[in-house]
């Protein structure tokens, strides 16, 4: 069936290329043009230079900070910006379209470096103006060109040292040493719980990411030491910010791949005054599921939209909304079910989650601006578990609801000072109908054949959850940057969250300090004491469970970054990272291997992580870009049987990262000319590895055993057990590694281009073991992450 998608998408492409008007005996041409503002204050720059690098083509910018380059030959750029008192930027993986004012908004920071003798060297870097380590800033290419992440935010995320995910299946974010569930999402200031198709309650993964990344204009993620603005999550932070459409015509494109087919929009409002970008996207992952590994079909479409109008000269309205629409059913045969064992089971799985808000934006002077965000963000689940005589042994019917109303303030007294502060309030409506059927283990007769039944060993009662709460949640937190004697920055913040329902509340301190060696180098430490309230399942599962606390997080981090070149930087950072308060079920607690699951929690676990990361990235300034990324790390886990600690589940020990790519500029040679100009070419352009630009990327991934406990099985039971003398994860699936290989093509014609990809992942089939499956014969089977995958993508952009 892939091959025969493949196919298609092959003809459709070639069609496309032959019917195509001739453009080779000409040079086509795009524009530039953009805003350029302060990082902290939000106000116009005037006067910023712009460099087309490797061109003489550059602008500078007017009064208000905007700038417009005519002329510039399409292509993949680097745009620099510069101006005195500021540290240039450059801004790489810019792409100039065919006969269109292509739009590109810059943000620039204060130097705090003005000592006699040093100049700020131009860095491809950015960093968030409170970031003072453990963060990754990255655009829109960054991500859509990432081999074998599927143009998926959260799996482009896994470059870095600090993350992993627990299968590849999932796209879940789990940082040093820590858990599901523990990053918060943010997009354009609006928290979103879990922004995935198919995600699991109380996590914030799913198999696939439903933010359109043509949206995407850049990701702040931070993996530690946090600033005080963001709060209620103990790991990390993902904050997306999105592109606003375009303000003087209508365009947009037409895509197919890894994520849907779909078609998006944008366009001016009331003559330029605004802007609105729209999409929608339908899954066709049916048509193609055979070849996953996957053993269900999954259906799924998400749209989204975001508006913006400019009330005033100096407000500024954005409005945000998406909604996705999931459903799975998987047919009961020979497969166990991960909802109880040995048993043949239908599983009917139904979901949806919207978010939508608006930010007020104000620019109150040069030196102040604010964001009041109203939002609504809603998840659904409907699931039910069917047995093979058609009664129901689950359901799950669920509905949680947050409404927000938060203010940020952002002042900037003096140079080399900011203060930051806000405030929020969540009404939380969360109502959870959870049943299970009773259980039961029997005891058998193991000298027959087939064995026979001969009584009950232990009966489970049913568990119920039947709760409908409306509760609050307050936050408010307050900021300092400061820079003093020209080569000390520190960051000082405090932040306290209070949930109502359990009565929780806690005070929140970071810090950070930078020390500037040069322009290129720095010393960078970071504190954070990070809280996170149980999630709202943990809540529900148990009446005992309204008095749990939420989890604590406090993590030490020292690093060094150096800028080898202004498109190449590494950084190393050491951390200690401590758990406190982590919840888990009561049975965890106890020394019986056959408690049933009741779900009791208590805050009793605890465990530390600690490691070192290293981190090397060439930017692609001109044709070459790379990533080397290393971690050693060691995550412990505290047995409460034993009162002794163990490696916790995601302690892989070792994780190493490499990619590459590189950039083939062929539409100016002559012999790609005459050869686009072959009658073979047009009929066989989908399976040549050339465009007018070609991008071939590759990326190979290792990661060490992921541990785990081997259960004792019981033949007499027919059941499989974790015995109380056995040590927990004393054993280790096979190391994890995989090549990914991607190439990017670029077609170019007169009124619009063509950007068509093709992913090959696990291109060497490697068996790698998601887990096992303990069959109820006292068979064991292995459960297997993506074999050989390959899949390809088209976006016809108009």
């Amino acid at each position: 069936m892939i091959n025969r998608i493949l196919f298609i998408l092959g003809c459709f492409l070639s069609c496309l290329v032959i019917v195509s008007e001739n453009v080779n005996s000409q040079e086509i041409y795009g524009s530039l043009q953009g805003d350029i503002i302060d990082k902290v204050t939000k106000k116009a720059l005037s006067y910023v230079n712009v460099i087309v690098e490797g061109t003489k083509l550059g602008a500078a910018a007017d009064e208000k900070g905007k700038f417009y380059i005519p002329r510039i030959p399409v292509g993949l750029y680097s745009i620099k910006f510069s101006i005195i008192g500021y540290k240039p930027i450059v801004k790489s993986g810019v792409m100039i379209r065919p006969n269109r004012k292509n739009y590109i908004l810059a943000e620039l920071q204060e130097t705090p470096i003005k000592l006699e003798g040093i100049t700020v060297t131009p860095t491809y870097f950015e960093k968030s103006s409170d970031a003072i380590l453990s963060e990754r800033t990255v655009d829109f290419e960054d991500i859509r060109q990432d081999p074998g992440s599927a143009e998926d935010i959260q799996r482009a995320m896994q470059v870095l040292p600090a993350v992993v995910s627990g299968s590849d299946q999932m796209n879940e974010i789990i940082v040093r040493g820590g858990m599901p569930g523990e990053n918060l999402f943010l997009m354009d200031n609006i928290e979103i719980a879990n922004p995935n198709h198919f995600g699991n309650q109380g996590t914030t993964g799913g198999p696939m990411n439903m933010i359109n990344t043509y949206f995407v204009r850049q990701v702040d993620f931070y993996t530690g030491a946090f600033p005080a603005r963001f709060g209620d999550k103990v790991s990390s932070v993902m904050n997306i910010k999105l592109s606003e459409g375009n303000r003087e015509r209508f365009e947009g494109n037409g895509y197919l791949g890894m994520a849907g087919a779909g078609i998006l929009l944008e366009g001016p409002v009331q003559k330029g005054k605004g802007s609105f970008i729209v999409s929608a996207r339908k899954s066709f992952l049916d048509l193609i599921i055979s070849g996953t590994g996957l053993t269900a079909v999954p259906y799924y479409y998400n749209l989204q939209g975001k508006f913006v109008y400019d009330i005033s000269n100096r407000t500024k309205m954005i409005t945000n909304a998406i909604y996705g629409d999931d459903k799975i059913f998987i047919e009961g045969g020979e497969e166990e079910s991960v909802y109880q064992q040995g048993v043949s089971e239908d599983i009917d799985a139904k979901s949806h989650q919207y978010a939508l808000g608006t930010v007020f934006r104000t620019v109150w002077n040069e030196k102040i601006f604010s964001d009041i965000t109203v939002s609504r963000v809603g998840n659904y689940w409907r699931i039910k578990v069917i047995d093979d005589n058609g009664y129901d042994i689950y359901n799950n019917k669920s509905d949680e609801i947050i409404n927000e109303v938060k203010g940020d303030i952002f002042y900037h007294p003096w140079e080399g000072a900011e203060i930051s502060s806000g405030m929020l309030v969540k009404k939380c409506d969360f109502n959870h109908d959870i049943w299970s059927k009773p259980d039961t283990i029997y005891t058998w007769d193991t000298s027959q054949d087939p064995h026979k039944r001969t009584g009950l060993f232990k009966v489970y009662p049913e568990w119920r959850v039947l709760q409908d709460v409306s509760s609050y949640k307050y936050a408010a937190y307050l900021q300092l940057k400061r820079t003093w004697m020209k080569r000390f920055v520190a960051n000082i913040g405090l932040r306290y969250d209070y949930f109502d329902y359990n009565n929780y509340g806690k005070f929140n301190p970071r810090f950070g300090l930078s020390f500037i060696l040069s322009d290129k180098a720095a010393l960078n430490f970071g504190y954070g004491y990070h809280t996170q309230n149980p999630s709202f399942i943990e809540l529900t599962a148990n009446p005992k469970n309204k008095s749990l606390k939420g989890k604590i997080a406090e993590q030490l981090i020292v690093g060094i970054e150096y800028l080898l070149a202004e498109d190449t930087k590494c950084t190393v950072e050491l951390y200690n990272k401590y758990y406190k308060n982590v919840i888990v079920p009561y049975e965890w607690t106890t020394p019986d291997p056959y408690d049933s699951y009741s779900g009791w929690m208590v805050n009793s676990g605890k465990g530390h992580a600690r490691g070192i990361e290293f981190f090397l990235q060439k930017k692609l300034s001109r044709n070459l870009q790379y990533i080397i990324s290393y971690a050693h790390s060691i995550a412990k886990g505290y047995d409460l049987r034993h009162n002794k600690y163990y490696n916790w589940d995601y302690d892989y020990r070792n994780i190493f990262t490499f990619i590459g790519g590189y950039k083939f500029k062929l539409m100016q040679k002559e012999w790609y000319k005459n050869l686009k100009n072959k009658l073979f070419y047009k009929i066989f352009a989908f399976i040549i590895p050339f465009g007018d630009e070609t991008i071939i990327s590759l990326r190979w991934r290792y990661l060490g055993g992921r541990p785990y406990t081997m259960p004792v099985y019981h033949n007499n039971l027919h059941t499989w057990v974790t015995e109380d003398y056995l040590p927990l994860n004393s054993n280790r699936f096979p190391e994890y590694h995989k090549f990914d290989l991607r190439i990017d093509r670029r077609y170019y014609f007169n009124k619009w281009n063509m950007v068509t990809y093709f992913d090959i992942m696990n291109v060497y089939n490697r068996d790698n073991i998601w887990d096992y499956s303990y069959k109820e014969n006292g068979t064991i089977e292995k459960i297997l992450q993506f074999k050989t995958m390959p899949v390809g993508g088209i976006v016809i952009e108009f």
